[in-house]
């Protein structure tokens, strides 16, 4: 065992090692072996950044595309040539159209479009659409339904989607949904990479982050809807290695204008006239 004697001195049969050497040697060992892992580890590779800025402009206002879905497909439009051709040619019916199809009553559809909604479940179910001037139809007798089987008024109110029928409740949405898997399956397919995706926020601004530096293609797939009309973008974004700070500096902004700097293929058609 070895130990320090009373002058500082370490005790070893073949002789006297100052403390404070000894305190070095070790500390310099530290700091080799620190050197050493440190040189061993693979360092992380540099991603990159979008910040995602949605907008339109509708007559002589512009206005942004809060809550809309956009999605980061490997390789550039060239490269995806013959799935822009797929996508351009998925045809969808609009919102209104498919409710009208289904029977919705104006009230339904005036709430649907005044926020926006794919949808029942995107917004509370507030006490004036189940009673009184303003309330809808099909709100109301799902809400008569369920405070039968519930008997509190609240909680009726709360469940009452649970009482709507299923193509009313969310048939849109999830008809969406199969197209865009299937166009997302497609786009997969094609490039070998999987589809990033994110959500414009209420400003129309989304930030998509930890890409590897490639070329992408931008789209939001299917058309989204504005008030006037139905915009489709296919655009092309070169992703370099770069932190959030120079992304918020740079955003890459999409627009039904034309911009020369932004490649982009902007489709934009009139809403239907419903049958």
């Amino acid at each position: 065992m070895i130990r320090l004697n009373r002058s500082g001195y370490l005790a070893k049969p073949n002789g006297k090692i100052p403390r404070r050497l000894f305190c070095a040697s070790w500390f310099a060992w530290l700091l080799i072996a620190c050197a050493f892992a440190a040189h061993t580890q693979t360092p992380a590779p540099a991603r990159g950044v979008i910040r995602l800025k949605v907008r339109y402009k509708s007559a002589e206002v512009i206005k942004e595309l809060p809550r809309k879905r956009f999605f980061l497909i490997n390789g550039s439009l060239d490269d995806n040539k013959s799935l822009a051709e797929i996508i351009k040619q998925t045809a969808f019916e609009s919102r209104e159209c498919y409710y009208r199809s289904k029977g919705a009553t104006e009230q339904l559809i005036k709430w649907l479009d005044d926020n926006d909604c794919e949808s029942i479940y995107c917004r509370a179910i507030e006490e004036r659409y189940v009673s009184g001037a303003e309330a809808v139809p099909e709100f109301k007798n799902a809400y008569d339904q369920a405070l039968k089987e519930l008997k509190t008024p609240d909680l009726a109110r709360r469940w009452l989607t649970n009482y709507l029928p299923a193509e009313i409740r969310d048939g849109y949405y999830q008809a969406r949904k199969r197209t865009i898997d299937k166009l997302i399956a497609q786009a997969e397919k094609l490039s070998g990479k999987p589809v990033m995706s994110i959500m414009t926020d209420r400003k129309g601004t989304a930030y998509l982050t930890n890409i590897e530096p490639a070329t992408y293609t931008i789209s939001n797939l299917i058309p989204s809807e504005t008030e006037k009309s139905r915009i489709l973008w296919l655009c092309e974004r070169e992703v370099k290695a770069a932190d959030l700070a120079i992304a918020m500096r740079r955003p890459f902004i999409l627009s039904n204008e034309k911009d020369p700097k932004v490649k982009c293929e902007v489709i934009e058609r009139p809403l239907p006239v419903c049958k």
